[in-house]
């Protein structure tokens, strides 16, 4: 007989029958560890290859998608939580920290609609501690002059993380380990000195990674 440890291993006992091949495979098929893929391809084929219904909660690591872990929930894959949201056509007029405005998620990107709110205007909410990826990046339809930055930061006016984009028509500021307690909030702003206002689309994307 074989033995379930805590963590869901199935292990064989001194009474088994001894038979190692079998009861490796039994042992590395109880395991739930992330299994390495080159693409969806690969991924969705790993049914096939097991012979079996694939269990809830297998997982892989997309080595196309920067090692992003998915889990098969029993109907569909589910990557980490992640979030995209859009804000097209804003107005920014010149010389002014100009807010991005109401945003809009894009459901056909983001994995999880809950773990991150848009309570107001430019604001996004973490609904839960953790640590995350935050992306913000705009597209202009002019070039920048003079001087120009987007930036993040906390609805206090402190902790800003900023980009220059001057000279260029679009941008982009990222925290690759941004940490958040549950309630926190961030808030999104361009600023421009063009000569005139300009009209941009701005893209925001947070995903949890712990």
């Amino acid at each position: 007989m074989t033995q379930i440890l805590f963590n869901g291993a199935e292990v064989f006992t001194n009474g088994d029958n001894y038979n190692l091949s079998e009861d490796m495979v039994k042992l590395c098929l109880s395991l739930n560890i992330p299994i390495p893929v080159d693409n969806q391809t690969q991924r969705d084929g790993l049914a096939a290859l097991s012979g079996a219904p694939l269990k809830v909660g297998t997982m892989v690591l997309r080595k196309d998608q920067s090692m992003l872990v998915e889990k098969w929930n029993g109907s569909t894959w589910k990557t980490s939580a992640h979030s995209e949201w859009t804000k097209t056509a804003q107005v920014v007029p010149v010389n002014t920290v100009w807010g991005v405005g109401a945003l809009t998620q894009d459901a056909t990107k983001s994995t999880d609609a809950a773990f991150i709110s848009h309570p107001s205007g430019n604001v996004l909410k973490f609904r839960d501690a953790g640590t995350y990826v935050v992306t913000f990046s705009t597209k202009s339809n002019a070039i920048l002059s003079t001087r120009a930055f987007i930036q993040f930061d906390n609805p206090a006016g402190t902790d800003a993380i900023r980009a220059p984009i001057t000279g260029e028509d679009r941008g982009v500021v990222t925290i690759p380990n941004f940490r958040a307690a549950a309630d926190d909030q961030l808030v999104f702003t361009a600023y421009h000195e063009s000569g005139a206002s300009r009209t941009m689309d701005f893209r925001i994307r947070v995903t949890r990674i712990a």
